[in-house]
């Protein structure tokens, strides 16, 4: 296991730019690294590159574009488009049509963990979701998460509060506030799927209050982001990098 889970660290909330130890602790992510594919499986996209036909399937309400950014370490940009409510942009992980990988299990658990900021939010004119959600080339419409399978962190009230959530096959339990936005502040979001029992909400590597009910577990799910103004901004959204990794000992 490397280091960086098992050195000493200054806090238990690290602000470092990489993955939150408190989170990313029990991740099997060396032994995946190294061919240890009994172990799990998953990826880490620090956003170096991108095209058109993959890993990501960029898709649009109205407008929006999702573009590299001329940043140190890698950055994707997501502006929405428009200061007009309800357009914007998404980006699903899987390529030209996506790929629904992550079905959370009773023998599994999944990390998943993003690095990412918002500007130009006014006084909360976003709608945002980061996570895992089945293939949906519009997982927001009218400001309201319409996917019928998610896993994530969102903000679709336009109070600039994050909150924990999860769908299962149309049935959805919202957590309470996880994390409050700051224009321009990064932040990392994540989350710890433990077999079908509990989602446990991380900020920056702290904790929250655990999700035990309606857990995604009907249909697969991809990694997800989505981006779009509410209505009076022109609203962008800046991601570092993901992560997400599923530890288990698959049979196919």
């Amino acid at each position: 296991m490397s280091d960086l889970f098992t050195r000493p660290q200054l806090k238990a909330a690290s602000l470092r730019r990489g993955l939150s130890p408190t989170l990313w602790n029990q991740a099997p992510l060396a032994q995946i690294a190294v061919g240890g594919l009994d172990q799990g499986f998953g990826f880490i996209d620090d956003f170096l590159s991108l095209n058109d036909e993959g890993p990501w399937i960029v898709s649009n309400a109205t407008s929006g574009t999702a573009v590299l950014a001329d940043a140190k370490g890698g950055v994707l940009t997501m502006d929405s488009g428009a200061a007009a409510d309800n357009q914007g942009v998404q980006i699903q992980y899987g390529g030209a049509t996506a790929a629904d990988s992550f079905l959370p299990n009773a023998n599994s658990k999944i990390y998943f963990e993003a690095r990412l900021k918002l500007t130009t939010i006014g006084s909360g004119t976003f709608d945002f979701f980061v996570g895992l959600s089945e293939t949906d080339v519009s997982i927001i419409t009218g400001s309201a998460n319409t996917s019928s399978d998610y896993i994530g962190i969102q903000s679709i009230t336009a109070d600039m509060l994050a909150i924990g959530v999860t769908e299962d096959d149309g049935s959805a339990t919202a957590g309470g506030t996880v994390h409050t936005f700051v224009d321009g502040d990064y932040v990392k979001l994540g989350f710890l799927v433990d077999g079908i029992s509990s989602i446990t909400p991380f900020v920056n590597g702290v904790a929250q209050t655990a999700i035990t009910t309606n857990i995604a577990v009907t249909k697969p799910m991809t990694p997800s982001v989505v981006c779009q103004s509410a209505g009076t901004t022109q609203s962008v959204g800046s991601v570092d990098w993901i992560a997400c990794f599923q530890a288990e000992n698959i049979a196919n």
